[in-house]
């Protein structure tokens, strides 16, 4: 399991917990009585569950930006066929090592097929399927 799905299973669940208490205290409240009192903890535990929740949102949100940034760089490495890391910083505007570094990332995460001559710095296709 990646990251990235549980990263989107616990914001989920949080998200979930806190649209469920905050019915529990929405019905708590309007039934009025005894349960009127299961209100405010409800709301209490709703509010608190939402920071999980949104911070495991964020968490996907990155994760997810992550993977369309290293789509992106191997679509560009497969276009190309063979790119030195010099002309994919300034097709990325990026510094030389930091493209390199997106590059080796691209192609170790499968979004690109080939490697990168450590000598030359230049990204080359594989052939194949």
């Amino acid at each position: 399991m990646t990251p990235k799905l549980v990263y989107f299973l616990l914001a989920l669940g949080g998200l979930l917990t806190v649209a469920v208490l905050g019915v529990i205290g929405a019905f708590a409240l309007a039934s009025g009585g005894t349960s009127a009192a299961l209100a405010p903890a409800a709301g209490l535990c709703a509010g608190i569950a939402l920071f999980p929740a949104l911070a495991f949102s964020w968490l996907y949100w990155q994760a997810q930006r992550r993977d369309r940034g290293l789509a992106q760089v191997g679509a560009l490495l497969e276009s190309y066929g063979e790119v030195s890391a010099a002309t994919m910083a300034e097709r990325l505007g990026r510094p030389e090592d930091e493209a390199e570094e997106l590059m080796a990332l691209s192609i170790r995460e499968g979004y690109a097929r080939g490697r990168i001559d450590p000598k030359t710095r230049t990204f080359r296709k594989s052939e194949g399927p």
